[in-house]
């Protein structure tokens, strides 16, 4: 029930109802109206939206204190800590600096499209769409969750597309990829661990397997059956920035598989392991891992991801190769698999990825290779 009154020459409504939320009595009052008759119309439109949705509206909660709240009680407890780790950085580096001053409620449409078209001149369309998802997200969970607001304003938003597709997967050539490993095989002059061909293993491991960096280092001894020829990728490792590494789920339910070895990585990997019991055996430093890790440290800790990073880089560079990732080995095995005849839905099992459109999206220029190479097969075919 709405009641009025009079305060100088303006009129004012004041409503009194129970908040669904809380179960509490709250009011919600507002003056400023010239006359009686329209406090009362703005009365009416208050109670009703009060009817609908159950709560007045809020949305005075200041954007940085509402994702504070939000990050620690809907994502941090439900998403791997991988996941929470680059959610987190995404609201402190890109959300917060221009939006943390903002109430919710002055939140606007246009103007958040704005800064999402300005973001694709720094980044690229999926780094947006992350951006974007995490923030949509939370401005969903503030209207069915925390109930502070009544609609996401930042509905139907418009992700600038990525125009050139050149150049969207970095990968080696078969001479490249020789080259590379050619160079891998020949430690480094300044290398402390000479007799080490930890890194080749390493490199050559991810060419002809396509497994993620992250699956790689997880690796332990156990996980390969070099007798049947198999690798079994069922972890990943994670090595947070600045944070101790951990042991995590593989990316997806896709990702854990079982993965067939030809016969030259078999033979390698074989090398390797008796490699790392000589290495520990002539270098007092050099400690074997207690925890049966196929690529270690010098201390017998897992492989740190940046420094293998660095050793990847160092050694594009010396043969004047692209300087890519080792991510590239990865989409390296992929494009020779494809370009040497087999079959996209075995490469997307190999690969692990979610699905075979995942695999026929990301390597797009083999694929439509493929397809022309098929299409030239039948016309030459109906022709006889």
């Amino acid at each position: 029930m709405a009641f009025f009154r009079k305060r100088g020459s303006a009129w004012e409504f004041r409503i009194s109802f129970i908040d669904r939320r809380t179960g509490k009595t709250k009011e919600k009052s507002k003056g400023g109206f010239k006359t009686k008759k329209e406090a009362q119309i703005a009365a009416a439109e208050a109670e009703s939206a009060i009817n609908y949705y159950g709560f007045n509206e809020n949305g005075n909660e200041k954007v940085d204190k509402y994702f504070e709240e939000w990050l620690e009680i809907y994502k941090k407890p439900n998403v791997k800590p991988i996941t929470f780790s680059v959610q987190e950085r995404n609201v402190r580096l890109n959300i917060l600096p221009r939006w943390g001053n903002y109430r919710l409620k002055d939140l606007t449409r246009n103007e958040y499209q704005k800064w999402i078209n300005g973001l694709r001149g720094h980044y690229s369309e999926g780094t947006v769409r992350r951006i974007h998802s995490i923030f949509s997200t939370a401005m969903n969970d503030a209207v069915h969750e925390f109930q502070i607001m009544r609609e996401n304003p930042i509905q139907k938003i418009k992700i600038p597309k990525q125009v050139d597709k050149s150049g969207k997967v970095a990968y080696f050539t078969r001479e490249q990829l020789e080259l590379f490993l050619d160079c891998v095989k020949t430690p480094m002059k300044n290398a402390k661990y000479q007799h080490s061909i930890q890194y080749y293993a390493l490199f050559t491991l991810l060419a002809r397997t396509g497994l993620r960096i992250g699956e790689a280092l997880a690796l332990t001894w156990d996980d390969l059956d070099l007798n049947e020829k198999t690798l079994a990728v069922n972890k990943t490792l994670v090595y947070p920035l600045n944070s101790q590494p951990y042991l995590s789920t593989p990316k997806s339910e896709k990702s854990e598989r079982v993965i067939r070895l030809d016969d030259v990585t078999v033979k390698l990997m074989k090398r390797h392991r008796v490699n790392q019991k000589e290495v520990c055996l002539m270098y007092t430093n050099y400690k074997p891992t207690k925890d049966n890790i196929v690529f270690h440290q010098h201390d017998g800790r897992w492989l740190r991801t940046n420094v293998v990073r660095e050793y990847f880089k160092e050694v594009c560079k010396r043969v004047n190769l692209p300087v890519l990732s080792p991510h590239a080995l990865r989409h390296t095995h992929a494009v020779h698999l494809l370009e040497a005849g087999a079959n996209i839905k075995y490469v997307s099992e190999r690969l692990g990825h979610a699905s075979v459109k995942v695999t026929a999206d990301t390597y797009l220029h083999v694929t439509k290779k493929i397809e022309d190479d098929a299409l030239t097969l039948y016309e030459r075919y109906v022709q006889i």
